[in-house]
């Protein structure tokens, strides 16, 4: 189980459109992984029905894509600022 520190979800039409975790995979190991709702080749994707749980933000936060966390959570506390 990682340890989630954050999370952004975003919605479309009521649907879950795009779910990005700020995970600490270790000590100082700070990432942001990301799932959608369309297939990326070999990556987390969300189903069209998917409801939000826990459950739904660790797959995402074990299968899903990395992002530069920056673009997504630029005014975390995780985050050392530049």
């Amino acid at each position: 189980m990682q340890n989630i520190l954050e999370a952004r979800v975003e919605f479309q039409s009521g649907r879950i459109n795009m779910i990005t975790v700020l995970v600490e995979f270790s000590k100082g190991d700070i990432r942001a992984i990301q799932g959608k709702n369309r297939p990326m080749g070999g990556y987390m994707n969300i189903p069209s029905n998917a409801k939000l749980t826990d459950t739904l933000l660790q797959e995402v936060a074990d299968y899903g894509m990395e992002v530069n966390p920056s673009n997504y959570f630029k005014k975390s506390k995780f985050l050392k600022s530049a």
